[in-house]
């Protein structure tokens, strides 16, 4: 009995994992309330989401959501008290590449507070898209004493972009125009500057894979 006992506990345990859409970061258990891995920002140049995706090629991104038992509301000077964050289950997340949805643990993408729960970006981008970077925003809809409030992250209150870079079938290009963008500027290797055969760009700014700013110039001498 007591074997058995041990059998079902486990069986229910495996069971319930395999129902859930994604798992949380555990170690995400102690930090600040918000969205991890956090947007890119000046500050945070490695976040954000650091799996590229391929058109045509199934693609999962997990992130983990942290929810405390107060937020801090912009205009109100002191703690509010929360009752969960949400997000819809579906269309809260703007600017995916089609193909690519999204999911939720718990399923119904309520974040009790003082809990730490997960979504996850899935699907396969179509060829419908154009590789590049995209820029998804999630709407959050805190609920609260003074009734909903309903926030973008990353957005006005929450700094920051979560960039998404979209290759192509290959996995290595993420732009439809490689060959006149290799045109346009030269040298193709160069110790710091670059020209342009258009006379009218002024600004520069060279993202890796990943999409993070690598280096950015503004043209004040007629040479980028």
């Amino acid at each position: 009995m007591k074997q058995l006992y041990c059998f079902l506990s486990l069986f229910l345990i495996f069971a319930n994992s395999y129902g859930q859409a994604c798992l949380p970061d555990s170690t995400i258990r102690d930090s600040a309330v918000g969205v991890y891995p956090k947007p890119v920002t000046p500050a945070n140049p490695n976040g954000g989401i650091t799996t590229p995706a391929c058109i045509n090629k199934p693609f999962s991104f997990n992130l983990t959501v942290k929810i405390s038992d107060t937020v801090s509301v912009p205009g109100v000077p002191f703690p509010v008290n929360l009752n969960c964050a949400k997000i819809a289950t579906t269309g809260a997340i703007k600017g995916l590449p089609e193909g690519i949805s999204y999911a939720c643990n718990p399923p119904d993408c309520t974040f009790p507070k003082n809990s730490i729960g997960c979504l996850i970006l899935q699907g396969t981008p179509t060829a419908a898209n154009a590789p590049g970077i995209y820029k998804p925003v999630i709407t959050i809809t805190l609920s609260t004493l003074f009734g909903n409030i309903e926030l973008a992250y990353p957005g006005e209150f929450f700094p920051g972009e979560y960039l998404l870079t979209l290759l192509d079938e290959t996995c290595a290009v993420s732009t439809e125009n490689y060959g006149r963008e290799s045109d346009t500027w030269y040298p193709t290797i160069s110790k710091g500057w670059v020209y342009a055969k258009n006379p009218e760009i002024r600004d520069l700014a060279v993202y890796d894979a990943m999409g993070r700013v690598w280096m950015s110039r503004v043209n004040t001498t007629g040479g980028l």
